[in-house]
C-alpha cells in the first residue's frame, strides 16, 4: 500500500515530541526526514531531525531503538535521491528500498 502524507506529521509536532509512537511505523520515519530534507540545508537537515528523534525516543521510553548511523545514513539516502519540487507519493515511489527497510545503491 502506497501512504499518503498525513496531516498529523509535521516538523514542528515531530520535534515537540507530540508524535502517536503507535503510528509512528518506519515509513513515517522516512516521510519526517524527507520533510526535513525538503525544508533545510542537508547539514542542519540531519541535526534537527536526529535531535527530535532523540527527544522522542527519551519520551517513550525507548531510547535503545535509536541508532545514529542508520538515522544519519537514511537522511544522507533521502538528501542523496530527492528531487527538486518532487511531491511525497513520487519520492516514494522511486525509493520503495528506502520505506522497505532495505536501501540499495542507485548506481547505474
Amino acid at each position: 500500500m502506497i501512504a499518503t502524507p498525513r496531516d498529523d506529521l509535521t516538523i514542528e509536532r515531530f520535534e515537540a515530541a507530540d508524535v502517536d509512537p503507535a503510528g509512528f511505523d518506519h515509513e513515517a520515519h522516512v516521510y519526517v526526514a524527507w520533510l526535513y530534507v525538503m525544508a533545510y540545508p542537508r547539514r542542519e537537515a540531519i541535526a534537527r531531525f536526529d535531535a527530535a528523534l532523540r527527544r522522542l525516543v527519551a519520551k517513550v521510553g525507548a531510547s535503545n531503538k535509536y541508532n545514529a548511523t542508520i538515522t544519519w545514513l537514511y537522511l544522507l539516502l533521502i538528501a542523496e535521491r530527492i528531487r527538486v519540487n518532487e511531491d511525497w507519493a513520487s519520492f516514494r515511489a522511486r525509493n520503495a528500498d528506502l520505506i522497505d527497510g532495505l536501501p540499495r545503491s542507485q548506481v547505474a
